[in-house]
């Protein structure tokens, strides 16, 4: 760690060379610093969305959300224990952008004629149209959306698409506010203090606004190009205009809880245990993304042992009963097979491309 001035109160303290803006724990300010000449240049538009949890609350919507899912509410509280929770302040560049989007293509015709089928192309239709669309395009200010579980792939859109970008339309992705009079948690930014985190450990920015502005381009040609697909049968041309209109700094809150699901039935015996986490925004109390405590591997096994069970009762009565129930048997034996080689045959996946890492509280 290295020791740097503030360039508005001149108070000293230590700074992060991964850091590309430094926040002054003593007045809040943010500034670049140009390690070559030393200059410092305060930034402006730096805002921070406050924390309105402690661990208490968040342990308290963590038990809300698993009893609304779990088929026995009278055990929850023996059943799940919750193994840890930290809450941090996280930065993003939130850009202010107007996209434009023409596209065309071909789709296959409903209702045809008589002998139109004989004629080149005359199956198909051509379209063409444009859409717009105005966004508060976020990105995580971090070198790696992994550093927290959850926060990786948290855009969710209307339409049925599959998305593979870490950045995502603020508005539409963390929820409204409960309890408060503004209805977008972008309305609810204040100017950056280290006070409205609220005991959160706040993150330091450690990406440029280029670069955030770059990507942020990006996901939003891809995002345009797979809706536009949707429209069509065949796209052939699409062309997406972006303007970026501005762009802020935000400090956003979030919560990750880390719990563990002990079943005391004998389902036990058929599940596996492991750590499983759920990631909570600190000020819309909305939970964004979690892992379920029955994984499908814990459903497949259970079948397996279930119908092997009735494979071995249907060969006892096969035996001495009626030869007919061995039909039973190569029934429940096939779907215990299959099982198996669901379980213990599927392909290896690498665990650092899988949803968040195994990440313990982090020390800042």
């Amino acid at each position: 760690m290295f020791q740097v001035s503030c360039a508005a109160c001149n108070a000293s303290f230590e700074y992060n060379v991964d850091d590309y803006i430094h926040l002054c724990p003593y007045c809040s300010t943010g500034f670049i610093l140009d390690l070559e000449e030393g200059a410092k240049d305060i930034i402006g538009d730096h805002f921070i969305v406050p924390n309105r949890m402690d661990r208490e609350q968040v342990e308290g919507i963590f038990y809300d959300w698993i009893t609304e899912r779990y088929h026995r509410p009278d055990k929850v509280k023996q059943e799940f224990k919750i193994l840890g929770s930290y809450g941090i302040s996280l930065p993003h560049w939130v850009i202010s952008v107007e996209a434009h989007t023409f596209w065309s293509g071909h789709s296959q015709k409903l209702n045809q004629y008589s002998g139109q089928g004989s004629e080149y192309g005359s199956k198909f239709l051509k379209e063409e149209s444009r859409f717009s669309r105005r966004y508060r395009w976020s990105i995580l200010a971090r070198k790696s959306p992994k550093e927290h579980w959850g926060l990786e792939r948290l855009h969710r859109p209307k339409e049925q698409l599959m998305v593979d970008w870490d950045g995502y339309p603020l508005d539409e992705t963390l929820g409204l506010i409960k309890g408060a009079t503004v209805t977008t948690i972008y309305d609810a930014r204040q100017a950056f203090k280290f006070d409205h985190a609220n005991g959160l450990s706040i993150a330091g920015v450690q990406v440029k606004e280029s670069s955030a502005i770059a990507r942020a381009k990006d996901q939003i040609q891809e995002y345009h190009r797979r809706i536009a697909k949707t429209k069509v049968g065949t796209l052939y041309e699409h062309r997406t205009e972006i303007e970026v209109v501005g762009i802020h700094l935000v400090h956003l809150p979030f919560w990750v809880v880390r719990y563990s699901f002990a079943p005391q039935s004998p389902f036990r015996f058929m599940t596996t245990a492991r750590e499983r986490r759920i990631l909570i925004q600190g000020h819309t109390l909305a939970v964004l993304e979690a892992e379920l405590p029955l994984s499908s591997s814990d459903k497949v096994m259970t079948n397996m042992v279930v119908c092997g069970g009735l494979a071995v009762a249907s060969l006892a009565l096969a035996l001495f009963f009626h030869p007919l129930f061995f039909l039973m048997v190569m029934v429940f034996s096939g779907v215990c097979v299959l099982s198996a080689w669901k379980i213990f045959g599927r392909e290896k996946v690498d665990t650092d491309l899988g949803r968040g890492a195994d990440l313990s509280e982090p020390v800042f």
